[in-house]
């Protein structure tokens, strides 16, 4: 933290800054960590000395002071107690912690503190019945930890919920965006991060203490916490994917130095828990599922074997769905590959977390495990291309023939081609997710670049004629979109309904009605050796849509309705 105090503008109310002052009249910088400081420094060529002496603590702006306290055993269950009347099935144990979390948590992946809808949801589930909140160090740049942190300070301040009501996840492993600048510039400063992954341009990863007491004191400050409850290495497989890759050694040696890291790394958390800055720890995963053979699989039996015996590994996360259910198909665990991973975590008391709930991986491209907003009609398809093509060869001859480019740059008659390429798109587009990213980042930033850039840059008669030509074309092309994105929701909704067909055996009568969403994550939440399902609610409806599940009671035959469901639609 760094605080400023001018003597001449009177005392500071910060604790750090108690006491401090000018030393015989000068300047001076307190260098401290853990409530001790170093001794004043006034020479402004000592001050690099004095910081790098100071240990490797991340500087933040002081504001208010860090939440403290955790989670704990009595908190959560009076959280679970005040909405149990209204979601009597909403809670269940977090593995061997002694902490009840809400069955559906909250997914910070893709949230941030600059947006209020997102600000907004989550202190609507908070106050409706969620008490798990799931976020990670490079979730959008720290913003999403931010957000976490503001918005359960302004619970607790509000006095609608206390910290140990409230149990706060957080992952530390991969080295994006600001975290990248800080591992390249202690390169820069000859004193990298040890055993560094650089995996790929803007990816790169670790698992060495150095940057893990970095990093947990960066989330905590961005959290607001003294204690973060539950520390996850985030997908600490880069290390096995990268040398893989690169065909360093052989597998056993490479698992042999996997399991080392792992170890160094388990017991630097250990410490974590002992000095009271964590309250347990464990691992997030997408490669504990796998085949035992495959190179960049993890194994939570070794983890838990790598583990301090008796210690606070206590965490899994993995991704489960309908279509990717190997967390309860899959015998990969245990000596004889006998046990699936949520057997072994159920036996070790290690609760198990959930992700991408509604997203399923296929060869095939995202499959979105949710009905799809209905798009427009698109009978008229043939119609809607033939018309703008129609505009584009216009534009071609009557415009394009009078703009010169620069050379090497597409002759201005290519400008606007979204006829010809629309066509070619619509065989390959998989379903409305696929589309929405092909809209959002391939279309319209080229079509919006090259409207700003004729509206500048034509002048007089030719202008006009752009002017006219441009305010017929973008109806038509606008039309064409929507009906593109309407046959790409038909696609989905095709693979939704054969999804549905699938589960719906295992439903009771009563339920088939519900929205898969639904249906999805109550099969997850009702599955045995699961703790809680993260889900990505950014807006407020969406926490209100889902909520309800926490009502139902636990779906009979979960397990094997989500393997039946996923190796039906597999085959």
């Amino acid at each position: 933290m760094i605080g400023h105090l001018d003597p001449d503008a009177g005392a500071s109310s910060l604790p750090l800054l108690a006491g401090k002052t000018r030393v015989q009249g000068r300047a001076a910088l307190f260098v401290c960590r853990d409530f001790a400081c170093q001794a004043p420094v006034t020479d402004p060529d000592a001050v690099a000395d004095a910081l790098q002496a100071g240990g490797r603590a991340p500087a933040t702006r002081l504001g208010p002071a860090m939440i403290a306290g955790r989670a704990t055993a009595e908190g959560t269950a009076r959280y679970a107690a005040r909405h149990g009347a209204r979601l009597p099935h909403g809670f269940a144990p977090l593995g061997s912690t002694g902490l009840l979390v809400s069955r559906l948590g909250f997914g910070g992946y893709r949230v941030d503190d600059e947006t209020p809808a997102h600000r907004r949801a989550l202190a609507h589930a908070l106050a409706e019945g969620v008490n798990l909140v799931d976020t990670s160090t490079n979730y959008t740049d720290g913003g999403s930890e931010r957000l976490v942190g503001e918005a359960l300070r302004a619970r607790i301040e509000d006095g609608t919920a206390q910290r140990d009501e409230v149990v706060l996840v957080s992952k530390i492993g991969y080295v994006q965006g600001a975290n990248l600048e800080v591992a390249l510039q202690r390169e820069r400063e000859g004193r990298p991060f040890p055993e560094m992954v650089k995996y790929g341009e803007g990816i790169w990863h670790c698992l060495h203490p150095e940057f893990l007491e970095d990093q947990l004191g960066r989330s905590r400050a961005r959290l607001g916490v003294e204690t973060l409850d539950v520390c996850l290495l985030h997908n600490p497989e880069y290390f096995l994917k990268d040398e893989h890759e690169r065909s360093h050694g052989t597998l056993e040696s490479r698992r042999l130095e996997f399991d080392a890291r792992l170890r160094v790394a388990f017991a630097w958390l250990e410490g974590e828990v002992a000095a009271g800055r964590l309250g347990a720890y464990g691992v997030s995963s997408n490669t504990v599922t796998s085949a035992a053979d495959d190179p960049e699989a993890t194994s939570l039996e070794r983890m838990l074997a790598l583990a301090p015996s008796g210690g606070h590994f206590r965490v899994l996360q993995l991704p489960m769905n309908l279509l990717e259910a190997d967390a309860v198909r899959k015998r990969n665990q245990g000596p004889g590959l006998d046990r699936t991973v949520l057997e072994v975590a159920a036996t070790a008391g290690v609760g198990v977390l959930v992700n991408r709930p509604l997203n399923a991986f296929r060869e095939s491209g995202l499959v979105r495990l949710a009905e799809p907003p209905p798009g427009e009609a698109a009978a008229d398809w043939e119609a809607r291309l033939a018309q703008v093509a129609a505009l584009e060869d216009e534009f071609a001859a009557e415009i394009a023939a009078y703009i010169q480019t620069e050379d090497g740059s597409p002759p201005a008659s290519q400008f606007f081609r979204w006829a010809h390429e629309l066509r070619g798109l619509d065989a390959q587009v998989k379903s409305a997710d696929h589309w929405d990213q092909l809209e959002s980042q391939r279309i319209v930033p080229r079509v919006s670049a090259v409207l700003q850039a004729l509206d500048q840059g034509l002048g007089g008669a030719l202008a006009e004629q752009w002017g006219d030509w441009r305010g017929r074309y973008l109806p038509e092309l606008q039309a064409l979109l929507a009906a593109a994105r309407g046959r790409a929701a038909a696609k989905s909704a095709r693979s939704v309904r054969i999804v549905r067909d699938a589960l719906e055996p295992a439903l009771p009568a009563g339920r088939r009605a519900e929205p898969l969403s639904r249906l999805a994550l109550w099969a997850l939440a009702s599955t045995p050796g699961v703790s809680s399902v993260l889900v990505g609610m950014r807006r407020d409806k969406y926490v209100d849509d889902l909520l309800p599940v926490l009502a139902w009671p636990p779906l009979d035959g979960a397990a094997a309705a989500l393997a039946r469901t996923s190796s039906t639609v597999e085959d």
